[in-house]
C-alpha cells in the first residue's frame, strides 16, 4: 500500500514524462489535508491559494496578484471558497509536468457545507441556506469521472495509479526566444503589421497557455529595437499585461518596468485603459489590444478606425471573458473598417502538451467548453410557430449537460464579459430563474431574472443616508440611493439580469417574446415591477424603450473596461396607482438631473446616447414669443450663436423626441454645441468642419430643421447631412 507522499512522487514522474497536469482532490477535514500538503511539498515551488500554514499562502480574493507567474504545485483550498474566477486565474499558473492539489469536504458532506463563495451571491448572510449547491453536485460527479483526477479520501486508503506511457515535451526546431515554431510564425506577423501596409491588422486567437502574451511581448521588444519608439497596450486589466511585459524586458539590456511601463533608451511600452484610449486616442506606432473580447464592439471600432497600426489577441476560452462571441460580434465589423484585415489561431500549448487533463477538467468545471446551439438551419425558417418557451431549474440543467452547453454558451456568445463566475451564479444563485426559448430542442434565446424582494425601512434609510449597502437587491438600492425614493423598498422586483438571442436571428421578435414571457411570470408571481441594468449603448437605450421600459438612470462615471455608462430602465407590472406614482417620480427625477448633467457629468456623453436618452424624456418646456422670435433670427441673419443660445436650448427640450428625425450629423451639432455647451474648438475638430464658419453655419441649418420639425411634426430630414 502506497502513502501520500509516494503518491505525489509517482505522479510527479508520470506528469514530468507525459507534460502534463494532474489533479488531487484531497476530500476530508480541513486540517487533515493542510498538514498532509505541509509534509509533502516544497512552499518555494508552490502556490497555495486559500488559507494555509505558510505565509506565503494567497488569499482567494487577491487570486489577480497571481497572474502572470508559474508554479509547479498548486493548491487551491475550496474551504475558503469554490470561487470558480480564482480557480481559473490559478490553474493558467500551473506548468506542465506540474500538480494541482484541490481541498475539500468529504464529497458525501460537500454539498452542505457552508462554502463562503455564497456570499457572493445572496444579500446577507442569512440567506446562504437558500444556495442551490448544483456547482458543487456538479463538480464532485466531474471529479469522479476525470482522467488523471485523484482522490484521496480522509477515510479510505490512498489509491494506486496506472504508469502513463511517455509523452515527452514538444521540441519543434524553434530557437530561442521562441517556445514554439508557431510562435515565432505569430511574432513574424505582429512585425510586419508595423513594416508592412497600414490599415491591415492582425486579429490573434489562442487558448490559455499557448504563448499569447508572449509573442506580443517578443515582438514589441524586437520593434523597439528597430526604428519603432512607442507602442501602446490596451486590456481590460493591467494584469494582464504583465507577461508580455516581462517577455519583452528580458529582451531588453538595461530596461526598466513598472506594472504599467516599460522604458528603454528613450522608447516606450505603455498600458492604456480601454476607457482612457477611446477617450484621448493617443499617438503610437503600434497599438496592441489584449483580451479584445473583453472589451465591447462599440469601443472596438472606434480604436479599428482611429488606428492603422494595430493587433488584437483574445483568449478562446478564458476565465474573465470568452472569444467565441468576439468572432460574430466584431470581426464583421472589422472587415468592412479593415477588409485586408489578417487572422491566425495559436493552437499548439506552449508550458503544457495536448491534452493536458488539467486544462479538459478546468475547462468542464467552470463552463469555459460550453458552445451555444448550432442554429444554422433555423436562419431564414419561418420557426414563429416552433418557438417554445419556459422556464428551467439549476437542478434540471445539471442533469442535462446538452441544455446547460447551449444555455450557457449562448449567454457566453451574445456577451462580451462572461466569467467563471457566471457560471457557478448560474447553477447556484437562490431568487434566480431562467428562462428558455427553443425551437426543435435548440436553445435560440435565454435569460436570467433575479427577484429582488422588498427593503425594510429602517435599512432603507441607512441605504439612503450611504451608510449601508447590500449584495444583490440592485434596483431598489439603486432607487433609494441614486434616485432618493426611500419608498422603493417596500417594493418586489423582477431585473433581468441577462438576455441573449442567437446572432443569427436577431430581428425576428424572439427577444420581445421572451420578454412578454418574463412580464407574465412576474405578474403570475405578484411582483410589482420589472427592470434591467446594463452597459448603455443608443441601440440598448431604444431596445428597452421599444419594450415599453423607461429610464430612470444613467451612471455617472463610465466603466473603465467597457467605456459605458450603466443605465437602469424599469416597467410596471403591477399597475397600482402606488406603483405608477413611483414609476413617474423615478422618472421625473432623472429627467430633471439629466437637465442638469447634460452640461457636466454627461458633457461628453456620445451624442447618439444622447438622443436616445432625450426619447424617453416628457418635457414641459414650451417655446415663447420671444423663442420663436430668436430662432427666426438667429437662422436667417449672421446674428451668433452665444446670443440666441438659451432659446435655441428651450427648442431642443421641448422638440427632444424630434431629434432622432434627423441626420447623425445634425444630432451631433445640436447636442455637443447646444446641449452640452462644448467649446467651438472641440465641435470643429470631432465635427470635422473646416473652421469656425462652417461651423456656425451648419449649426444654423441644424436649428432650422429642428424648428421646422417642431412647427410641422411630419417633416422629415434625409441622413445625407444638412440638405432636405
Amino acid at each position: 500500500m502506497v502513502n501520500f507522499k509516494q503518491l505525489v512522487s509517482q505522479l510527479s514522474q508520470q506528469a514530468q514524462r507525459t507534460n502534463h497536469r494532474y489533479v488531487l482532490v484531497l476530500a476530508g477535514d480541513e486540517p487533515w489535508a493542510i498538514e498532509l500538503l505541509i509534509e509533502t511539498l516544497n512552499a518555494t515551488e508552490t502556490f497555495w491559494l486559500g488559507h494555509g500554514d505558510w505565509a506565503s499562502c494567497i488569499a482567494i480574493n487577491q487570486y489577480k496578484s497571481m497572474l502572470g507567474q508559474e508554479c509547479s504545485r498548486l493548491v487551491f483550498n475550496g474551504y475558503s471558497g469554490f470561487n470558480p474566477d480564482a480557480f481559473g486565474a490559478a490553474s493558467g499558473t500551473l506548468v506542465g509536468g506540474g500538480l494541482c492539489f484541490i481541498i475539500t469536504p468529504s464529497l458525501a458532506t460537500w454539498p452542505q457545507f457552508n462554502d463562503p463563495d455564497y456570499l457572493r451571491y445572496v444579500a446577507d448572510a442569512q440567506q446562504v441556506t437558500r444556495v442551490t449547491p448544483c456547482f458543487i453536485t456538479r463538480a464532485i460527479s466531474l471529479f469522479e469521472h476525470q482522467d488523471h483526477c485523484y482522490m484521496v479520501n480522509q477515510t479510505q486508503p490512498v489509491p494506486m495509479i496506472e504508469t502513463a506511457v511517455t509523452l515527452n515535451k514538444l521540441h519543434d526546431g524553434a530557437e530561442q526566444p521562441y517556445a514554439t515554431v508557431e510562435q515565432q510564425q505569430v511574432v513574424e506577423l505582429i512585425i510586419k503589421t508595423v513594416t508592412g501596409h497600414r490599415r491591415r491588422p492582425l486579429v490573434i486567437s489562442a487558448d490559455r497557455g499557448r504563448g499569447k502574451s508572449a509573442a506580443l511581448g517578443i515582438a514589441a521588444a524586437h520593434l523597439l529595437t528597430h526604428k519603432v519608439d512607442r507602442i501602446l497596450v490596451s486590456s481590460p486589466h493591467v494584469g494582464a499585461i504583465q507577461t508580455l511585459l516581462k517577455h519583452a524586458s528580458s529582451l531588453l539590456d538595461g530596461a526598466t518596468v513598472n506594472k504599467y511601463q516599460l522604458d528603454w533608451r528613450g522608447k516606450s511600452i505603455c498600458f492604456v485603459a480601454p476607457d482612457q484610449l477611446i477617450n484621448q486616442l493617443p499617438d503610437c506606432d503600434l497599438l496592441l489590444i489584449d483580451e479584445a473580447a473583453a472589451i465591447p464592439t462599440n469601443m472596438l471600432e472606434i480604436i479599428a478606425t482611429h488606428y492603422s497600426r494595430l493587433v488584437f489577441a483574445t483568449t478562446i476560452h478564458g476565465y474573465e471573458g470568452t472569444g467565441r462571441g468576439f468572432v460574430l460580434r466584431f470581426l464583421k465589423q472589422l472587415s468592412t473598417i479593415a477588409p485586408a484585415y489578417r487572422r491566425v489561431t495559436m493552437q499548439q500549448p506552449i508550458r503544457w502538451n495536448s491534452g493536458d487533463p488539467f486544462e479538459q477538467l478546468s475547462g468542464n468545471l467552470l463552463g469555459l467548453n460550453t458552445n451555444a446551439a448550432n442554429v444554422d438551419s433555423l436562419v431564414g425558417a419561418d420557426i414563429s410557430n416552433r418557438l417554445i418557451l419556459s422556464t428551467v431549474t439549476a437542478q434540471q440543467l445539471v442533469k442535462d449537460a446538452e441544455l446547460l452547453d447551449q444555455v450557457f454558451g449562448l449567454l457566453v456568445l451574445a456577451h462580451y464579459q462572461t466569467s467563471a463566475s457566471d457560471f457557478r451564479q448560474l447553477l447556484d444563485a437562490p431568487d434566480l430563474t431562467i428562462f428558455i426559448a427553443t425551437v426543435d430542442g435548440l436553445v435560440v434565446a435565454t435569460a436570467l431574472v433575479l427577484r429582488e424582494d422588498q427593503i425594510t425601512a429602517a435599512l432603507a434609510e441607512k441605504i439612503w443616508l450611504g451608510q449601508r449597502r447590500l449584495r444583490g437587491q440592485l434596483i431598489p438600492q439603486s432607487l433609494i440611493a441614486h434616485v432618493g425614493l426611500q419608498q422603493a423598498g417596500d417594493y418586489t422586483y423582477a431585473r433581468i439580469m441577462r438576455i441573449a438571442v442567437q446572432p443569427q436571428l436577431h430581428r425576428q421578435g424572439i427577444g420581445c417574446l421572451l420578454n412578454q414571457f418574463i412580464e407574465q411570470w412576474a405578474v403570475d408571481n405578484q411582483l410589482d415591477f420589472i427592470g434591467a441594468s446594463f452597459g448603455a449603448t443608443a441601440s440598448l437605450i431604444d431596445y428597452w424603450l421599444s419594450l415599453g421600459y423607461q429610464t430612470v438612470r444613467l451612471g455617472i462615471t463610465r466603466d473603465a473596461a467597457s467605456g459605458t455608462h450603466s443605465a437602469m430602465v424599469l416597467k410596471t407590472i403591477n399597475q397600482s396607482e402606488g406603483n405608477r406614482a413611483l414609476l413617474v417620480l423615478a422618472q421625473t427625477a432623472f429627467q430633471q438631473n439629466f437637465h442638469y448633467t447634460v452640461v457636466s457629468e454627461f458633457k461628453t456623453l456620445e451624442h447618439q446616447m444622447v438622443v436616445s436618452v432625450l426619447k424617453n424624456i416628457t418635457t414641459l418646456v414650451k417655446l415663447t414669443t420671444g423663442d420663436h422670435s430668436n430662432i427666426a433670427v438667429y437662422t436667417e441673419s449672421p446674428r451668433p450663436f452665444e446670443l440666441v443660445g438659451y432659446s435655441i436650448v428651450r427648442l431642443i427640450w421641448c422638440s427632444n423626441k424630434d431629434l432622432s428625425k434627423l441626420s447623425s450629423s445634425v444630432q451631433y451639432l445640436l447636442v455637443a454645441k447646444v446641449l452640452q455647451q462644448q467649446p467651438w474648438n472641440e465641435v470643429i475638430k470631432s465635427g470635422k468642419f473646416s473652421g469656425r464658419k462652417t461651423a456656425e453655419i451648419a449649426l444654423k441649418q441644424a436649428v432650422s430643421q429642428l424648428y421646422n420639425l417642431a412647427i410641422n411634426p411630419n417633416e422629415m430630414y434625409s441622413s445625407n447631412g444638412f440638405d432636405k
